[in-house]
């Protein structure tokens, strides 16, 4: 394998948590999101060069993926993690572009989290160009105390260095991407060069459903009843306890059953902290004793499909928005029929109050329609091919990339 060819002014270097080899949906939403993004701006850019710094699965090791290198170089909580990819960047020293994607816990624990705007500032002070994909706009834990394992008391001073911790990455960041418009308006609270911060919303790429009578015998579901998905990694944010809830009484609808899917496992960053085991224990508790939910765990690629294409609703608890749901662009790229929370209201027209009452009557009434609630203007806007041609019109301005022609006579090739 040929390395010096990365080795150039014109690559493009992304630090990141990346999917499995051969996957998409593996590693959390940042991971699978940045995949699809980097294949979008590879279509788009057929000779463009990227570098993926990614976490390793296993052990340390170097692989080219549908034309874009991967080095498997940093351990997650690893008291080297910024050596490592410290070291990869000096052995790519003619690379001047890194596009960085941060979300809390991605990268490690507190301390580690906390020493990245300085490491970032480093980066800054080598000349290199950075742009940050920022996933999460946090500036009010007073919602998620229980999902961070914090004390009521504590919110206004954890509030107060989040603050500070955001102006320190936008004080480092050529620009900032986020995927939310409300995610973006938090951001401009926090700085007068608004200019700096683009929203891109998070990018789908449109499937194609399985029959659904077909997808439910595959995955071995009750013909006459009606399937509720929630797709994700289990959480206190998501409202993972409150559908579980909802679900401790029968649903019928029309005189059909109503059971719920939870697709989903515990979360690959909060798995280790103390106040998520003891949420996710009691909740596992809960579901394991209900002939009402189906428990998966966590769903692998090849059955994605399967899941959407059986489920008759797809619903989204939300207690807080405080990122881009990958689960909910999922189920727009497949056309699902969305329920969503009050928080989420801008991914469909279909809200409940955040009550179990309000929770079951809206399921029931979600499930006697026939349409979706998505708008089409949605779909269009979220489009890869489009986010492609945002990057390079973002990346053509700081003028970090040559001007070159785009390639976009047919769709993206994402990895399936």
């Amino acid at each position: 394998m040929n390395l010096n060819k990365y080795n150039s002014p014109d690559s493009l270097m992304v630090i990141t948590s990346y999917p499995i080899h051969g996957t998409v949906h593996t590693g959390g939403g940042l991971a699978s999101y940045t995949k699809n993004t980097l294949l979008g701006i590879k279509k788009a850019f057929p000779d463009q060069k990227i570098i993926v710094l990614a976490n390793t699965i296993k052990d340390p090791e170097t692989y080219e993926e549908n034309g874009i290198l991967v080095l498997r170089c940093w351990r997650r909580n690893s008291t080297t993690l910024l050596s490592s990819i410290l070291k990869q960047i000096i052995s790519f020293n003619s690379v001047k572009n890194i596009l960085f994607e941060f979300e809390f816990a991605a990268y490690g624990n507190l301390f580690i989290t906390s020493l990245l705007p300085i490491f970032l500032a480093s980066l800054k002070l080598m000349g290199k160009n950075l742009v940050g994909v920022i996933h999460q706009v946090v500036t009010d834990l007073s919602q998620l105390t229980s999902h961070v394992g914090i004390t009521k008391n504590d919110v206004s001073k954890y509030n107060f260095f989040l603050k500070l911790y955001y102006q320190l990455l936008l004080s480092v960041f050529a620009n900032v991407v986020v995927l939310e418009t409300e995610l973006k308006n938090r951001l401009d609270k926090l700085t007068h060069s608004h200019d700096n911060i683009i929203c891109l919303p998070h990018g789908i790429v449109p499937q194609k459903k399985h029959h659904q009578s077909a997808a439910k015998k595959i995955l071995g579901l009750e013909r006459g009843t009606f399937h509720v998905l929630a797709f994700g990694y289990l959480g206190y944010y998501k409202g993972s306890d409150l559908l579980v809830k909802a679900f401790q009484k029968p649903i019928k609808v029309n005189g059909k059953n109503v059971k719920l899917i939870l697709a989903g496992g515990e979360s690959p960053t909060q798995g280790q902290k103390g106040h998520y085991q003891a949420y996710y224990a009691k909740l596992y508790h809960e579901i394991d004793s209900n002939p009402n939910i189906i428990h998966t765990g966590f769903v692998p690629d090849s059955k994605i499909k399967k899941y959407f294409s059986a489920s008759d609703l797809t619903v989204f608890p939300y207690r807080s928005f405080m990122s881009a749901s990958g689960p909910a662009s999922l189920a727009l790229s497949y056309g699902n029929k969305m329920l969503v929370s009050e928080a989420f209201s801008h991914y469909s027209k279909a809200t409940f109050k955040l009550d179990t009452a309000s929770l079951r009557r809206a399921i029931v009434t979600q499930l006697k329609k026939s349409k979706s609630h998505t708008d089409a203007s949605v779909l269009a806007d979220r489009s890869f091919v489009k986010q492609a041609s945002q990057y390079r019109e973002l990346f053509a301005k700081l003028d970090l990339w040559p001007k070159t022609s785009l390639n976009f006579d047919t769709s993206p090739h994402f990895a399936k």
